[in-house]
């Protein structure tokens, strides 16, 4: 049995000229695409700073308005983050009836998509949602 093995081995002439491009291959797009993952986490942590600052901002303001708006799009610029890009599913407004209140809870839904570039030359565009939700409490009472 050893030896019938080992004659299948000997007889694979010229497979180590062919192995190592291919090995070469593979580790490139694997390098390749962990620099992708990089990229989505880099993205998602962008997005999770610019989330922190504005709802900051809607806990001391008590919700959501074009001020806010403004200041989120002003985040996003800074980060380096196409602001058109990113879509706020769900803000707690600042004008709802009843208003928000001291204590209330205020939150804030944001997405975007990140597009795996490394698997393209493969014919597939793998897109991936990166989305940051958070909650805070708002600090300010409202007389009514």
């Amino acid at each position: 049995m050893y030896n019938r093995l080992r004659s299948l081995v000997r007889s694979q002439k010229g497979e180590s000229a062919l192995i190592l491009p291919v090995i070469m291959l593979i580790v490139a797009m694997v390098l390749y695409m962990g620099v992708d993952f990089f990229g989505i986490y880099a993205t998602s942590q962008k997005m999770r700073t610019a989330a922190s600052e504005t709802i900051n901002l809607m806990k001391i303001e008590n919700g959501w308005d074009s001020g806010t708006q403004a200041f989120f799009h002003d985040m996003l610029d800074k980060l380096g983050l196409p602001p058109n890009r990113v879509n706020v599913n769900f803000a707690t407004p600042k004008s709802q009836s009843p208003p928000v209140q001291r204590g209330d809870q205020v939150s804030l839904d944001i997405s975007t998509t990140y597009e795996v570039r490394s698997l393209r030359p493969l014919n597939h565009a793998f897109i991936v949602p990166v989305r940051i939700r958070l909650t805070g409490l708002a600090q300010e009472y409202v007389r009514q």
